[in-house]
């Protein structure tokens, strides 16, 4: 992963591929592992930067990391949903890597808990794990989440004799070690996540949390590879300032049907893919995790 600013587009069906065929310039793709085999097949053989990730928002009513449960309750059996054992995530692991090796992609982000930090953490130690337990020819990315931290952090009005210096009573400090718990890990490269707010007003539903300059912050002292879901016109600036990769599905919305006055004149897909200047990483013969050592 090279440390230029790569604009990536998330991809789900092949309406929208079909639109980003016709773009000039470096761009990468990002699909979840949930698209339908010929999608992904189709997005590999075009050449650019080929993402994949597990879906994160796929099936909430019983996430991957979930199985269900019986318990007795108040005289009664109350079935709830629990955190799978690690044997079970580790085969569901397993599972998204052997799906994964099928379309050989050039980046898999590891899989991730929306909105749960530390249980990210541990899962990916184990997709650490289950990734070197054989060669394959993709780099693997951690995603931390930093969301949770960022928008739900208590803020005092007014310090207590007992009150944290300032410093350490800011999500920095809880964010900072956790970064370096990737690193620790041996993740080479990190993704920051999380940071999407839920807003029904949004096509998407979906929003990017911080402003321009809180995220300018943020990537000063946690110096990512990539951001996800930062992608979007007003965050240009500092995702080229930062040398960033960032993905975001807001790129369906720059179109004249929506914003006639913004984009009736523009090319916008184009217009950012040509703010890009990265060469377009080859693939490698060889497996990416057989040239390092545990």
């Amino acid at each position: 992963m090279k440390h230029e600013f790569l604009p990536v587009f998330s991809v789900d069906w092949l309406g929208l591929l079909k639109k980003l065929e016709k773009l000039e310039g470096n761009y990468g793709i990002l699909a979840p592992i949930t698209c339908y085999n010929k999608l992904l097949a189709r997005i590999r053989d075009i050449g650019k930067p080929f993402f994949i990730d597990s879906g994160i928002f796929e099936n909430q009513d019983v996430p991957w990391y979930f199985q269900k449960g019986c318990q007795f309750k108040d005289e009664r059996w109350v079935r709830e949903l629990r955190l799978a054992p690690e044997q079970k995530l580790r085969q569901n692991i397993k599972h998204y890597f052997n799906r994964c090796d099928r379309f050989s992609p050039d980046y898999v982000f590891a899989p991730d808990i929306f909105k749960e930090p530390l249980l990210s953490l541990y899962v990916a130690r184990l997709s650490w794990e289950e990734y070197w337990s054989q060669p394959r020819s993709y780099t693997l990315i951690g995603v931390v989440q930093v969301g949770s931290a960022l928008y739900n952090w208590p803020e005092k009005a007014v310090p207590t004799l007992d009150s944290l210096l300032p410093h350490y009573d800011a999500p920095k400090s809880f964010l900072a070690p956790l970064i370096s718990a990737y690193r620790d890990i041996g993740y080479e490269y990190v993704a920051l996540g999380g940071l999407l707010k839920a807003d029904k007003s949004r096509p998407s539903g979906w929003k990017f949390g911080l402003s321009v300059q809180e995220l300018d912050q943020l990537l000063t002292w946690s110096r990512p590879d990539f951001v996800l879901g930062g992608l979007a016109l007003t965050r240009l600036e500092v995702l080229q300032k930062h040398k960033v990769w960032a993905d975001s599905t807001t790129w369906l919305w720059w179109d004249a049907r929506y914003e006639p006055e913004r984009f009736s004149n523009r090319n916008v897909l184009q217009e950012v893919v040509g703010q890009s200047y990265q060469r377009i990483p080859e693939v490698d013969v060889m497996p990416v995790n057989s040239r390092k050592i545990l």
